[in-house]
């Protein structure tokens, strides 16, 4: 638990980087846009912080640090190591110094106790605030897709889906990933339209940082973004193609002189089938919530067979029917109301598909192959529940345009479109 003194900083930190931050956000949007979009984003942000204050409180008790905490201790201990080594101690932190994924949020973690003293409760209030700017990022992609009232159903979502409030709430790097996948489909969708090198530069810092937190889902965001960004061009193919090579040529400069070549190696050999399934069986055999332990995914026939349950399991579960333990209990309610939203997920993405395809491609294949990806390598219902969050952010997008669709239909007036 942070101390009294801490404490303090940690909301005076807060207070002032978050004052700026809706101030600026105010002063870019339209009066009610930014109206409305602030307002959210302190709820947003109160939400966050009231639970994180929770969290700390209670992390010292064991039973609720194992049921609540999670990663939180490593990242706390891996942190604590690395702000020490800055200051000149022997220590050596293997989260940073040998991990393949996840060790960006260590250097995080690191950089905030080396100004700051170990105070966990600054990095919850950081991570609430990585949250809430998701919430805006989310709504400006939906604003480009579609319109203000999309928009404002996909912040809301964002902002008040306890998926996606929980893991904004402890010292996770889940709000982090969230953000970095989010700005990088913003960029691309900017990019398309027209080439800054403004925009340029924020795609490859949202990439580059992703690869230091959840390798696997910078290649996905690499291949859904470069490789449908010709065909989401609202230019002519040869600009297209040329905004495309510059693209490349930057991310790979920037890999080639920020990221290790031993680090790139050791992330791509996670990569094949067979490491997959090792890491599945773990996950099915050791955890209690686990599933799909008698597959084997080793093989293209062995990850095709995997793919109905897997899928059935990355867009629906923890089914409320068969909730055991307090974590999958708590979540009840927001399945019922996730399940009572996909029917304006399915007509969403139905228009979308046949009316605005080519400006959100990258984003639909982006939430394809991570769909895919996931319900082939994951075997556990809470890991489930977690990643879901990368691909959930979208769909709340959709969802929007499925409910505005229904509004509009049921008025009689125009099916909702890209307002200027």
């Amino acid at each position: 638990m942070t101390d009294f003194l801490d404490g303090t900083v940690a909301c005076l930190v807060s207070l002032v980087l978050n004052v700026w931050i809706a101030a600026v956000i105010r002063s870019r949007t339209a009066s009610s846009e930014g109206a409305f979009l602030v307002r959210v984003y302190w709820y947003t942000l109160l939400l966050r912080h009231a639970i994180a204050l929770f969290l700390n409180a209670f992390a010292g008790d064991m039973r609720f640090a194992d049921a609540f905490w999670g990663d939180s201790s490593t990242y706390d201990w891996g942190g604590r190591i690395l702000s020490l080594q800055w200051s000149g101690a022997l220590y050596v932190s293997p989260l940073s110094s040998a991990s393949v994924s996840g060790f960006g949020f260590t250097y995080f973690v690191g950089a905030v106790y080396y100004v700051f003293g170990q105070n966990q409760l600054l990095v919850q209030f950081l991570n609430a605030t990585l949250g809430s700017l998701s919430v805006v990022v989310i709504f400006a992609t939906a604003r480009l897709l579609f319109d203000v009232g999309v928009a404002r159903w996909a912040a809301l979502f964002m902002a008040f889906f306890p998926q996606m409030v929980f893991w904004s709430c402890a010292m996770y790097k889940d709000p982090a990933v969230l953000l970095c996948v989010a700005l990088s489909m913003y960029a691309t969708l900017r990019l398309k339209s027209s080439f800054s090198l403004g925009y340029l530069a924020l795609f490859l810092a949202a990439v580059l940082a992703l690869m230091t937190l959840r390798f696997y889902v910078f290649y996905i965001v690499v291949i859904a973004t470069l490789g449908t960004f010709v065909f989401s061009q609202r230019r002519g193919l040869v600009s297209g193609l040329f905004g495309q090579l510059v693209m490349v040529l930057a991310l790979l400069g920037a890999m080639f002189l920020g990221v290790r070549g031993e680090t790139v190696r050791q992330q791509q050999e996670y990569l094949t089938l067979e490491r997959v399934q090792v890491a599945r069986a773990d996950q099915a055999n050791i955890a209690r919530s686990g599933y799909g332990g008698e597959i084997d995914v080793s093989t293209p026939t062995g990850a095709l067979a995997a793919l109905p349950i897997g899928l059935a399991y990355m867009l629906l579960a923890p089914f409320p029917w068969s909730a055991s333990g307090i974590r999958q209990l708590l979540t009840v309610p927001e399945m019922l109301v996730w399940y009572a939203l996909l029917p304006a997920l399915a007509r969403g993405l139905r228009h979308t598909i046949k009316e605005r395809l080519g400006p959100a491609l990258p984003i639909l294949v982006f939430a394809l192959l991570l769909t895919v990806s996931y319900a082939v390598f994951q075997s556990n219902v809470g890991t489930v529940y977690r990643q879901r969050t990368q691909i959930s952010m979208f769909f709340f997008i959709f969802m929007g345009h499925g409910l505005e669709l229904q509004k509009k239909a049921r008025a009689g007036g125009p099916a909702p479109g890209r307002t200027p």
